[in-house]
């Protein structure tokens, strides 16, 4: 069966505009395929992004504010991500939950916001290394979704991506087997299942590389990725791409 891939680089608190050049010099029209290629900078970098990177590469931002004006200083609302073009946000990702202590209720609030605002939501989720050893993964997953997620939300006309992130996968050394990863796409694609009749894709934040990133993307329930450090190299990143497509076509 034919599925497409969402490849999407989270920069994190990293770039300069030396940097997006160079970057994108090793990326321009010829490099894209049937799938789907997202860049999200920081945010002071959104519109260097957009004025650099080919055409069909889509542009997601880090964050979203939950308000959508006020005495907020240093966010970002919805409106003003959508008068920059942003077509996607990452949302509840795991650094976010734990330096800001980012409550489901607030990332359901933000999910709403980029709704409202026509901007894609990238929810993330995942489990903490504690968790995962308490054999609570598919508790804290469960929990997860259904305090952000309903059928309502669900329902609207947009492109929704959720990322599985295995906490303790994350710039640890450790990894999931692509096994692991996928059996708990699976139980993230039965929760969401039972809510809406729509295809979510599930893309897995795990640190997944060039080195990796087959044996993950062959996966059944796996849709993508949501890559970190590996994003920051420019031809890795497109190789992950061009990984995918290979696959696609088969």
């Amino acid at each position: 069966m034919d599925k497409k891939y969402y490849i999407a680089a989270n920069w994190k608190m990293n770039a300069s505009l030396s940097f997006i050049d160079d970057y994108f010099s090793s990326l321009d029209s010829n490099s894209e395929n049937s799938n789907e290629m997202i860049v999200c900078p920081p945010d002071i970098y959104l519109q260097s992004v957009i004025k650099t990177a080919p055409k069909f590469i889509k542009t997601g931002a880090q964050n979203i504010s939950s308000h959508d004006v006020g005495a907020y200083t240093g966010e970002c609302s919805g409106e003003m991500l959508a008068d920059h073009f942003v077509q996607y946000v990452i949302i509840g990702h795991s650094e976010r939950r734990q330096y800001h202590q980012e409550s489901n209720e607030e990332i359901k609030l933000k999910i709403m916001k980029a709704i409202e605002n026509g901007i894609n939501p990238i929810l993330c989720i995942g489990e903490s290394k504690k968790e995962r050893e308490l054999d609570q993964t598919f508790d804290v997953i469960n929990n997860q979704i259904r305090s952000v997620l309903d059928s309502d939300l669900l329902s609207k006309d947009i492109n929704m991506l959720i990322a599985y992130e295995p906490i303790w996968a994350i710039g640890t050394g450790l990894t999931a087997t692509p096994d692991m990863a996928n059996d708990v796409h699976s139980f993230i694609h039965s929760i969401v299942s039972e809510m809406t009749s729509k295809s979510i894709p599930i893309i897995y934040g795990g640190s997944m590389k060039e080195s990796n990133a087959k044996e993950l993307l062959e996966m059944e329930h796996i849709h993508g990725g949501l890559i970190g450090g590996a994003s920051l190299d420019a031809s890795e990143f497109l190789n992950i791409y061009n990984i995918a497509e290979e696959i696609r076509n088969g």
